[in-house]
Order: C-alpha cells, then sequence, then structure tokens
C-alpha cells in the first residue's frame, strides 16, 4: 500500500511548515520518545500523565474546531479525520471501532504506536500522550451534539506491555 499523502506546505520566508494552514513541526521519533520518557521519570508517572492529558486535550480540541471549519466536516468526521493525520505523520495506523455519541462512549484502537515501538518490552502501557489527544477529539464530537463534558480515556491494552496493538477506551465523564 502506498504511503498517504501529506500536503506540506513550507513558506520559503520564515521556513515554517504548515498542513491545511496549521503550523508543524517535523522531529525525529527518536527525539520525542525520549522527551516524553524523560518527563515521565522527572515528574513520576501521575503528574507526567495529568499534565500531558491537559495539553493534549487542548490541543486535540484547538486542532479539531480548525480543521471542521476549514473542510466543513462534520464533527465525528473531523475525528476520523485527526486519526487519519496522526496515521499520516508516522504516529502509528489509528481507527475509531466504536463511536457511540448517544452512550458517551468510544474506542480507539492504534497499530504499530510510534511511542510503544521506541519503548519495545516496556511491560506497560506507554501511549499516555495518545490520552488526551482521543479524549479531545471525542470531546469535540461530544460538544458539536450538544453534550460537552469531560472525557476519560485509558489506554488499556499496549503493543509495549505484549499486547498485539493499543487500545483506548473513552467514556464521557
Amino acid at each position: 500500500m502506498p504511503a498517504p499523502e501529506v500536503p506540506i506546505d513550507v513558506e520559503a520566508e520564515t521556513g515554517i511548515w504548515r498542513t491545511d494552514g496549521m503550523p508543524m513541526l517535523y522531529v525525529p521519533r527518536h527525539f520525542l520518545a525520549n522527551l516524553l520518557r524523560d518527563t515521565e521519570a522527572a515528574l513520576g508517572r501521575d503528574a507526567f500523565r495529568a499534565m500531558l492529558f491537559g495539553s493534549a486535550e487542548t490541543s486535540a480540541r484547538q486542532w479539531c474546531a480548525a480543521e471542521q471549519r476549514t473542510h466543513g466536516l462534520s464533527a465525528a468526521d473531523t475525528f476520523r479525520h485527526y486519526l487519519k493525520r496522526l496515521s499520516q505523520r508516522g504516529y502509528g495506523r489509528f481507527a475509531i471501532t466504536r463511536l457511540d455519541v448517544a452512550a458517551g462512549m468510544a474506542e480507539v484502537v492504534v497499530r504499530n504506536s510510534a511511542f510503544a515501538l521506541a519503548n519495545p518490552g516496556a511491560g506497560r502501557p506507554v501511549c499516555a500522550m495518545f490520552e488526551g489527544s482521543f479524549a479531545g477529539g471525542f470531546r469535540h464530537v461530544l460538544a458539536d451534539a450538544g453534550m460537552d463534558a469531560a472525557v476519560t480515556c485509558e489506554e488499556v491494552a499496549c503493543l509495549a506491555a505484549g499486547a498485539a496493538e493499543c487500545r483506548f477506551v473513552l467514556a464521557r465523564a
């Protein structure tokens, strides 16, 4: 299967990279994985996860709102588009396996998670980076349906812990 194309525009004058008009950064996977691992070690797992969740959740909501305006997608399709873009940027292969807005539940599967691949044999979930991102994307969907509420997200299976893939369960809080 050919790699999906990601539109990247580079401003000649500033060097800023953009996709769909949004400024982007391009960094090696090992840099981000090392940064996250060292930050978790410095802060402790619980504080790290809380900090990361908040930042990622806010960023996902901002991204989804901008992309929905740019592309005129439904909120659910914007969430799918968000996961498509993450897949295209090398974070893994993402799929929504459950999306039940009325029940406030969703499930996302990640195959070949960049964070799990960077931490083989960790023996525990290592993809906390995605929890806030998925919660923010799903919260965008719920808000569009008039049910804006906090969303929880838990990684219930991880490739780095021996699972076949990483799996996340989301619920309206």
